[in-house]
């Protein structure tokens, strides 16, 4: 592999020289017709375009070569630079072997060199970590369920306990200019402590053991992309929205003493609504003391942006576009002020007396950190058995530092933000 990457980057090398070449001809030519000259040109591009597709492609081969295991041991398991056990056409399902291992030693042996292969210690009753093709399928499919989530900061989760402690000043020291000869300033700082509980979050698929016994292998993809979605969905959710009740995650939107803007409107505009948006980024600016990175709002609030025009524009050009404060794309509002905007689904439109009314909220992200650890997964046959069922359970454990510095967060909320007319 090592030797067709190195080719393979000679000949992009010798490529981009011959690019090099046809555009300096252009640039000199300057007798007569340049058709020839500009046609080497467009040929020399090209070949750039096609050596540099293959140079990514043998990089991406060689990247994943290099995190396979040369040799993993466990008992009587040696895993070395081999196929996986179980892979899109490996005849063989990773869910109905998880239901049979107890019970049938071929499926048990399967487990076995899985666990081999993911370096995975846990017993079935702390769940197993799914097949790698599993999980990069379900990486490539659309995740409309946590748009906000994938935008966050991440962690890793502390390998164990329930929850876990973060200091945090309240306040600080202090400086001031000294008289020669007196006493320099000095005062004690306060603190406390954020504590963040780890949360699981989990869901059954019940399936019929005939559905596992006959269905083609892909089904795993089926069953585990439907779980992931849902876990996807709710994590999300708890992120903006939970209460820190039942075992939810504390979501941004119940942190106590976050800033507020209160929009009022009984005929709303984009227009209108432009001030708020700015009033809350200076509020997180001014006492954050750090300016905001991110706006998040439900998708039909960035439409209704996109959709808006008036007369009434800021005086102030924003990047390459005149007369606007942002950018659109795919007709969602992409940017406003110079923030990306996170259109997210889960953001609710329930707030209000009217229960029609979504929030917006402008972050600075760096202070809120998304700790999560592997989904895992079990297959359960007992608790069905009369049914000749089994029951599919994934799982997975986290952390949301939310709390930590309520300032860095504004929402923007009220009647102005009913549901939008197109």
């Amino acid at each position: 592999m090592s030797n067709l990457l190195n080719e393979a980057r000679e000949a992009l090398t010798g490529a981009l020289n011959e690019f090099e070449t046809a555009v300096e001809a252009i640039s000199t030519h300057t007798d007569g017709d340049s058709t020839e000259v500009e046609a080497r040109c467009a040929t020399a591009e090209v070949e750039v375009e096609r050596r540099s597709k293959i140079v990514k492609d043998l990089e991406k081969i060689s990247e994943a070569r290099e995190k396979t295991p040369v040799i993993v041991e466990r008992s009587d398991i040696k895993v070395g630079r081999e196929e996986a056990t179980y892979r899109p056409d490996a005849g063989t399902s990773f869910f109905r072997d998880l239901a049979l291992m107890t019970r049938d030693a071929d499926a048990g042996e399967r487990i076995r060199r899985h666990n081999a292969e993911t370096r995975n210690v846990s017993s079935v009753s702390n769940g197993f970590i799914p097949p790698v093709y599993l999980a990069g399928l379900a990486a490539d499919v659309p995740r409309a369920g946590r748009a906000f989530a994938d935008a966050l900061p991440k962690a890793a989760l502390p390998a164990t306990g329930t929850s876990f402690t973060v200091p945090r000043l309240l306040t600080g020291v202090t400086v001031a200019a000294q008289t020669e000869g007196a006493a320099i300033s000095n005062t004690d700082v306060t603190t406390d402590t954020v504590t963040v509980p780890v949360r699981t979050i989990a869901g059954n698929q019940n399936i019929s053991q005939q559905l596992l016994d006959r269905s083609d292998p892909a089904f795993d993809a089926v069953i585990y992309r439907d779980l992931v979605r849902a876990y996807d969905a709710q994590l999300n959710f708890e992120l903006l929205h939970g209460t820190a009740a039942a075992v939810q995650h504390l979501g941004i939107a119940n942190v106590t003493s976050i800033n507020t803007v209160t929009y009022t409107s009984s005929t709303p505009t984009g227009a209108e609504l432009l001030p708020k948006l700015y009033d809350a980024i200076q509020k997180v600016a001014s006492t954050r003391f750090s300016y905001p990175t991110m706006i998040v709002m439900h998708p039909r609030r960035a439409a209704a942006l996109a959709a808006a025009s008036s007369s009434s524009v800021p005086l102030f050009q924003q990047g390459g576009l005149f007369r606007a404060a942002g950018e659109q794309d795919k007709g969602f509002a992409g940017t406003i002020a110079g923030l990306p905007v996170i259109a997210d689904p889960t953001v609710t439109v329930t707030n209000g007396a009217g229960t029609n009314q979504d929030q917006i909220f402008v972050i600075y992200a760096d202070d809120l950190v998304l700790m999560e650890g592997p989904m895992r997964l079990r297959a359960l046959d007992a608790p069905l058995s009369s049914t000749l069922e089994v029951r599919l359970q994934a799982f997975a454990y986290s952390a949301f530092l939310s709390a930590r510095y309520p300032s860095g967060i504004t929402a923007i909320s009220g009647t102005g933000l009913v549901t939008p007319s197109f």
